[in-house]
């Protein structure tokens, strides 16, 4: 006849790692900064040892709160928002809470659908970038609402609607201004721009960054060296065969992955980079520094945005006040990929 095991207890943990049954629950709830490193390990390792288990029904009855946050991205694929998951959750199993992930693919049915999933398992809050569609204004207007409705703290990550909660993000703007006036210090005029969507705060102003930068120089930005597509591959290599057409000398894409397919395009028609045509990046993400030639982009601080998301939604969930998020400047990083025009 099989036995059932005993199931083991915060008692079981404390005596196995010398504790109190109170400093393991600090420990497995995350209210651990006070104690010593060595005290916390000891802890989460007699935990593992033991196979000890949290019971989260039990213990939101207790303190009415799951110790889960959910998150919601819109493109999983995206090397900056794959990092960026891997930060958070991190950090969020650092302060004793676990993270359930929703890949929304652009789709604002996803983003519905993900928003009433997570508030129905009680998450104690929720980091939320909005899919492409979710900015169409009949769209935006009806997550704002089920948002307001959930009522759980939340906080945008990257893109945002004004005026409804906080954000954390770089400073878009900023960042493109840089990486433009890098282009026109390397004497570029003839610059053609690979946008993200349009509505999206974070492509809306990189593009007011580079018509800036332009501007400081004392130059127009023409609208027929501007296109418009995804943060993706296929846009870049697009976009680039456009570009070519208006006789640029430089491309400034707003996402890396945008950048290699400007690459693939460049390749394809022979193109030499830098020699014959300049390509700028934005994000830095994995693969920049190892192409054939190395690309030159603004380099997104991804894992300290990740800390301050966290840090200021824990505070939401704790109903401390909080500091205002702090807007990231993004560094330039100066790779093989840009140098002066030959024509």
């Amino acid at each position: 006849m099989k036995t059932s095991r005993k199931k083991t207890t915060i008692k079981d943990v404390a005596l196995r790692a010398g504790v109190s049954a109170t400093t393991v629950s600090m420990v497995l709830n995350g209210k651990d900064a006070s104690l010593p490193q060595s005290t916390r390990e000891r802890v989460r390792r007699a935990a593992a040892e033991l196979d000890y288990r949290t019971d989260f029904l039990a213990r939101a009855m207790v303190t009415g709160r799951t110790n889960i946050v959910g998150m919601i991205i819109p493109d999983i694929s995206n090397p900056f928002f794959a990092e960026a998951v891997r930060h958070i959750q991190v950090e969020l199993a650092g302060k004793g809470y676990d993270l359930i992930l929703c890949n929304s693919e652009e789709r604002v049915d996803n983003d519905v659908r993900y928003l009433r999933l997570l508030a129905g398992r009680n998450v104690d809050g929720l980091i939320f970038t909005p899919s492409a569609e979710a900015f169409a204004p009949k769209n935006a207007e009806k997550l704002r609402s089920l948002l307001a409705e959930i009522g759980s703290p939340f906080l945008f990550f990257d893109r945002y609607f004004e005026g409804v909660g906080p954000h954390v993000a770089v400073d878009n703007e900023q960042s493109s201004f840089l990486a433009v006036r890098e282009l026109l210090e390397e004497g570029h005029r003839r610059i053609g721009v690979i946008t993200g969507p349009r509505m999206l705060n974070s492509s809306a102003n990189r593009l007011k960054g580079v018509r800036r930068a332009f501007s400081a120089y004392g130059l127009t930005l023409s609208d027929d060296c501007i296109y418009e597509g995804k943060y993706d591959i296929m846009t870049g290599v697009s976009g680039a065969a456009a570009l070519l057409k208006r006789d640029v000398t430089a491309i400034f894409a707003f996402s890396d992955m945008q950048a290699y397919g400007v690459y693939e395009t460049l390749r394809r028609a022979g193109k030499r980079i830098p020699d014959e045509i300049s390509v700028m990046g934005f994000d830095d993400n994995l693969y920049a520094s190892v192409l054939e030639v190395p690309l030159s982009t603004m380099r997104q601080p991804v894992e300290s945005i990740a800390k301050e998301a966290c840090r200021v939604l824990l505070e939401r969930i704790a109903g401390t006040s909080s500091e205002p998020p702090v807007c990231f400047a993004a560094e330039l990083v100066r790779r093989a990929s840009v140098g002066a025009p030959r024509h």
